[in-house]
């Protein structure tokens, strides 16, 4: 077998590839990219078992066949070559042959039977979602999935069709993300958990068309395009978040996000790795953000708001702060509160999503 590809449309196609393919396992097949040419198309597959992503691009093809290769040193070379076409000569299913200008690489690779099979979704229907649309709310609330393993119900977000929306919430325990925007045509099902690798593939991929997604019995299908990305549905109970949301938060701050946001990451300078804290101090028309740490010293910054209620203080991780405030496309912020024992809820200012908030969980200090 023998295919021609044009390079630029093989490295668009290949380097998404990498953010699938497993570095650190004990089955080699899954550091692996299977490549297998078929009429005009050369195909290309990457798995780790829990989330595949299977492409194409256009090429001209000899004959029929593939070959698992090795994922990172195959883009190396593609990327490293010189020349408008990459030529794969396919000697037997374990050895490819590269050419491209004066360069030429022989590799070894795996035999296409030793490559897992992909899973599938089946014929099920579909609901189309703009990929910009999903793009976007993906990034304002993947900061709050939780990265500890041993809570593997919030190793994903929680994503919700509703009857005229797409409602995505995500928490690990300490902050809760909610993101809710209209999606016309949004056929109504049970909320199904989506692994943050699958969300932290779709950030990367690229295109304004609209993202077709179906729901299979234990997979969720995302087509883009040529790509179609596959993932297991996490299994587990989401947490009831409506309850998590305090309904009765009677003090308001309004903020410049980005004043704030700069203030609290120059305060968060003099916290501990250990003891990330930092204290809110708000009164009348200003909030004071503070730090003391017994072995580097203290920090204090003020900060104007329109606030006023009584004095409060809150104190709060400012990683999560930062994070929610990184998040927002508006230029001012609400901070709803209660008093120093229940969680603050940040909100923008005349947003463009049906409804963002974050809750974030109060610390002792």
């Amino acid at each position: 077998m023998e295919i021609r590809v044009k390079r630029s449309e093989f490295l668009n196609e290949l380097a998404p590839m990498q953010g699938i393919v497993e570095r650190r396992t004990t089955i080699p097949v899954l550091s692996h990219i299977l490549l297998r040419g078929e009429a005009d198309q050369l195909h290309l597959a990457a798995t780790d078992l829990d989330v595949s992503l299977t492409t194409s691009c256009l090429a001209e093809v000899e004959g029929a066949g593939g070959i698992a290769v090795q994922a990172r040193k195959f883009l190396e070379i593609i990327r490293a070559v010189v020349g408008e076409e990459v030529r794969l000569i396919l000697e037997d299913d374990k050895r490819l042959t590269i050419v491209a200008g004066k360069s030429r690489f022989k590799i070894n690779g795996l035999s296409p039977a030793d490559f897992p099979t992909l899973p599938d979704v089946g014929d099920h229907d579909g609901t189309e979602i703009p990929f910009a649309q999903l793009k976007a709310m993906i990034g304002k609330i993947i900061f709050a999935v939780s990265s500890e393993e041993s809570r593997f119900q919030l190793n994903g977000a929680l994503f919700k069709l509703k009857e005229d929306s797409l409602e995505m919430v995500a928490t690990d325990g300490h902050r809760l993300a909610l993101v809710e925007n209209i999606l016309e045509g949004a056929k109504v099902e049970d909320g199904v958990l989506v692994p943050r690798k699958a969300l932290q593939e779709l950030l990367r991929f690229e295109g304004e068309d609209k993202v077709l997604f179906r729901r299979g019995e234990h997979h969720l299908s995302f087509r883009l395009g040529r790509r179609e990305m596959i993932c297991r549905i996490l299994e587990g109970t989401f947490p009831d978040y409506e309850r998590v949301i305090a309904k009765d938060n009677d003090k308001q701050a309004i903020f410049d996000r980005r004043n704030l946001t700069d203030a609290i990451q120059r305060v968060a300078l003099l916290t501990g790795d250990r003891a990330r804290a930092v204290s809110l101090q708000f009164d009348t028309e200003r909030l004071v953000i503070s730090a003391a740490n017994p072995d580097l010293g203290e920090a204090a910054e003020e900060v104007t708001c329109e606030y006023g209620g009584d004095e409060l203080r809150l104190g709060v991780n400012p990683d999560y702060m930062v994070q929610f405030l990184s998040a927002m496309e508006t230029e001012k912020v609400t901070l709803e509160m209660k008093d120093e024992n229940t969680q603050c809820i940040g909100v923008p200012v005349e947003g463009q999503d049906r409804r963002y908030l974050c809750v974030i969980m109060p610390m002792r200090i």
